[in-house]
């Protein structure tokens, strides 16, 4: 398996990296353009591969500061959760930061792989990505969407021929790059509408343990997306 890592997988036509991003885009859209409490498409459950990374950082990064992960969960396409404890309150910031950055990170990352042909060495590190989050998920739910993702993943680096691993590689990538959009709109949103005070999520937790405006580490955040996206978009365009 490992050896199969190092191999490389000939670059693919423009149709494909289009037809992929134009999926990725589409996924993205909807969460984008919908309501926060508005009715969504199937379409959108695409994005719990961003879900799944997001939740996944959180965890990686409670590990790396000296923490621990208690729990894993997803709870729809586009929200989760991660119980974790922290050593110290630069952890816990480091933590709470690590889930909205990790997904566009992730997808650049896949895009320099992509653009060396490593298609292979994308679809072991997110098999890898789904065996990690696996050990911290303890409801069906969780379980059911790692064992897809994963599954995909796998089966096609073991088993797939060269042009389907691209398609599902490039997919992946593109989807990475944009799918934490939707989510942050939902935390502008909640905040043009009710305010920011009571808020629970990442950028509230942000602002308690810094003093920093929720604000600020959401436009951070969108700043960050836009980063990714701009230096990967020629690493995948062949």
């Amino acid at each position: 398996m490992f050896a199969v890592l190092n191999e490389t997988v000939p670059a693919p036509g423009w149709e494909l990296v289009g037809v992929t991003a134009l999926v990725a885009a589409a996924v993205a859209t909807p969460s984008f353009a919908v309501p926060a409490t508005g009715t969504r498409t199937l379409l959108t459950g695409a994005n719990v591969l961003g879900t799944l990374v997001h939740e996944g950082g959180h965890a990686l990064m409670s590990l790396l500061t000296g923490g621990g992960v208690v729990r894993i969960g997803i709870t729809g396409s586009e929200s989760g959760f991660t119980e974790q404890w922290n050593p110290s309150p630069f952890a816990g910031v480091l933590t709470a930061a690590a889930g909205y950055a990790m997904p566009p990170l992730a997808g650049l990352g896949a895009a320099a792989l992509l653009h060396r042909g490593l298609v292979p060495a994308v679809l072991g590190l997110t098999t890898a990505a789904m065996v990690f989050i696996a050990l911290f998920a303890r409801d069906l739910l969780t379980l059911a969407s790692v064992a897809v993702i994963g599954g995909i993943a796998y089966s096609a680096v073991r088993w797939a021929p060269g042009w389907l691993q691209n398609g599902v590689a490039y997919a992946e990538a593109w989807l990475l790059l944009a799918s934490e959009i939707g989510g942050l709109r939902v935390l502008v949103l909640n905040r043009l509408r009710a305010g920011f005070r009571g808020r629970q999520d990442d950028a509230a937790l942000l602002a308690r343990f810094t003093g920093i405006p929720a604000f600020v580490w959401i436009a951070a955040w969108f700043a960050l997306v836009g980063w990714a996206v701009w230096h990967a978009a020629p690493l995948l365009w062949p």
